[in-house]
C-alpha cells in the first residue's frame, strides 16, 4: 500500500492591503492667522479680501456715527435708523458716558439754564483716551 497523500499546502499569507491614500488637501491662497495682530497694515489687499470672506477675519472696520445736538437729542452708535425725528431726546441734568470703551473716552455734562426754561441742554463735552498721550480736549 502507498502511504496517504498529504493534503495540499496551503497558499502563503499575504499582509493585509493598506487603506490608499486621500489626496493631498489643497492648499489655502492665505493663512489667515499669519500676522493677523498686523493685518491692516501687513495684509495685501487680496489676503484682507480674501481673509474677510472666508474667515470672517481681516474686514475693513464699520464707521459708525454719532451726533449729538441740542437739548440734547442724540443718535447713537449702535441706533439703526437715521432720521433725526427718531433721535433719543433727554432732558435731565447729570455728566453721562456718550463713549466709554479702551481707546476713547467721551462724556457729556447736560444742565438745564434759563434759555431752556429748566430743561437740560449740552453745557460740556470731555474727550479722552490713550490716542490723545495723556492729554484731554473740553469744549
Amino acid at each position: 500500500t502507498l502511504p496517504p497523500t498529504p493534503p495540499p499546502t496551503p497558499p502563503p499569507t499575504l499582509p493585509p492591503t493598506p487603506p490608499p491614500t486621500p489626496p493631498p488637501k489643497p492648499s489655502l491662497p492665505y493663512d489667515c492667522n499669519a500676522g493677523f495682530n498686523n493685518w491692516q497694515a501687513g495684509w495685501s489687499p487680496g489676503k484682507k479680501a480674501w481673509c474677510c470672506t472666508h474667515a470672517s477675519r481681516g474686514c475693513a472696520p464699520v464707521s459708525k456715527l454719532c451726533t449729538l445736538w441740542g437739548d440734547p437729542h442724540i443718535m447713537s452708535f449702535d441706533q439703526m435708523d437715521t432720521d433725526k425725528n427718531k433721535a433719543y431726546s433727554f432732558y435731565g441734568d447729570g455728566d453721562f458716558w456718550l463713549v466709554k470703551s479702551s481707546t476713547v473716552s467721551i462724556q457729556a455734562r447736560f444742565e438745564g439754564t434759563k434759555y431752556t426754561e429748566g430743561l437740560a441742554a449740552t453745557n460740556q463735552i470731555a474727550v479722552g483716551g490713550p490716542f490723545l498721550h495723556g492729554h484731554k480736549i473740553e469744549v
